[in-house]
């Protein structure tokens, strides 16, 4: 995805003007980052499990434990509705519908009951605090742990939830509505996360574009990632957004300037992002997503273009390969955001076969046999071009949406793939919801 500098605003501006204004910016922004860590991070809320001693539910029960329940208390914080949904990571995933609400919790069994424990969370602002629940026989869970498919008419969710790290007290209960539509259980959408999970800038306790990320980002709903893709001086390929080692990213180190200036061992052993990370490989992401997720997509954001088609093409396609062998429906796509990288992508070898995903038009996409086509979504929803590209037997992912006003929008009325967004939480809300 293209990125635009907020340098280009002083164009027509003297020399004097430029460093002054350049001069404040660096200010507002030492103070801005300076006042994020006074933030106190969602995942560091303590969490006690309420039994020592639980057992995982078996497929069947989780299934029926998924779907649509409404909030009968608790609503302030929650919502009126709420979507429970297991991933692949052995967590039950809640989502509700406002300020892109998520919870992280696990499910255990123990004699008759079911015990839910974890956090909750606002994905658009830092409140978070735990939460407990309990189903117990009169509320249904005797039905969910039995293994026949037979669905609780009544199931009913009790429990309680807190603010912070102080005790969860306050009272919450939910009612089972209804399973998962049949259009939902067919339908092959993407729920793509942008930079792994989300920004660094987004609160989180796990820094985008990390191993740490892409293990972490089921729990928000993904189904695919995209991630950031520059070389190193010595042609490593990493993960990174930005062009420049900064202090959004990192933590303070004796380097600065391009990322491009140092070599990985360089980087590796001297610079820490923002949460304690170190700036991981492609191919360990790659390692990550193939050997350790259920994920489904990864969009390679081509940020470097010099050389970077020939260091990034073959760990592509080994780590398909690999992906192959694991018996992994899995899909990773070289991203092309611009003229520059699209003319250096034509130019390996046997382009046409190498999986792609094209940001520029749709003959762009048909020349160079793309699978995916990438409109950013302040374009609309398409609907033309998007049948275009369906009946060429492509997908159409847009990207980077995150105004919950147009995700359920696009979610309900646009014939999309896939969404790329910083809040998956809030896609993964209106698409189950469908």
């Amino acid at each position: 995805m293209k990125e635009y500098k907020f340098y280009k605003t002083f164009k027509n501006t003297d020399a004097g003007s430029v460093q002054n204004a350049t001069c404040v910016i660096l200010l507002i922004l030492i103070a801005f980052l300076s006042s994020c860590n006074d933030y106190d991070l969602p995942e560091t809320v303590n969490i006690t499990p309420p039994i020592s001693d639980g057992q995982s539910l078996s497929a069947i029960s989780k299934q029926k434990l998924e779907g649509i329940y409404k909030v009968t208390k608790g609503r302030a914080v929650f919502g009126d509705t709420l979507i429970l949904k297991w991933n692949n990571q052995n967590n039950l995933s809640i989502f509700g519908g406002i300020n892109g609400l998520y919870a992280v919790t696990k499910g255990v069994k123990k004699d008759s009951s079911i015990y839910v424990y974890g956090y909750w969370r606002y994905a658009l602002n830092s409140e978070t605090g735990g939460f407990n629940l309990q189903l117990n026989p009169s509320d249904g869970s005797n039905v969910i742990l039995s293994q026949n498919q037979a669905r609780v008419p009544n199931l009913i969710i009790k429990g309680s939830y807190g603010f912070g790290n102080n005790s969860a007290k306050e009272e919450f209960e939910m009612v089972y509505v209804r399973p998962f539509s049949k259009k939902v259980l067919k339908d092959d959408f993407k729920i793509l996360a942008h930079r792994s999970g989300g920004r660094t800038s987004d609160l989180l306790s796990i820094s985008e574009n990390t191993l740490e990320m892409i293990g972490f980002t089921e729990n928000f709903g993904s189904t695919g990632i995209e991630i950031d893709v520059r070389l190193t001086k010595d042609n490593v390929p990493v993960l990174y957004h930005d062009e420049d080692i900064n202090i959004r990213l990192t933590k303070k180190s004796p380097f600065n300037g391009p990322i491009a200036d140092y070599t990985f061992a360089e980087i590796s052993r001297f610079i820490r992002l923002v949460n304690g990370e170190k700036i991981p490989t492609l191919e360990d992401a790659l390692l990550k997503v193939v050997d350790s997720t259920s994920l489904n997509v990864v969009w390679l954001d081509m940020k470097s273009v010099n050389n970077a088609m020939a260091k990034v093409i073959p760990i592509q396609q080994k780590m398909l390969e690999r992906a192959k062998q694991k018996n992994r429906d899995l899909s990773i796509y070289i991203g092309l955001p611009e003229q520059q990288v699209l003319d250096f992508f034509k130019t390996y070898p046997n382009y046409q076969t190498v999986p792609s995903l094209c940001e520029l038009t749709v003959d762009d996409v048909t020349n160079i046999n793309a699978q995916v086509w990438a409109p950013r979504w302040t374009l609309g929803l398409l609907t033309p071009e998007v049948n275009t590209m369906h009946a060429q037997n492509r997908k159409v992912f847009c990207w980077t949406l995150d105004n919950e006003a147009f995700i359920k929008k696009y979610v309900r009325e646009g014939d999309f793939d896939g969404i790329l967004t910083n809040y998956p939480t809030i896609v993964a809300y209106y698409h189950y919801l469908r």
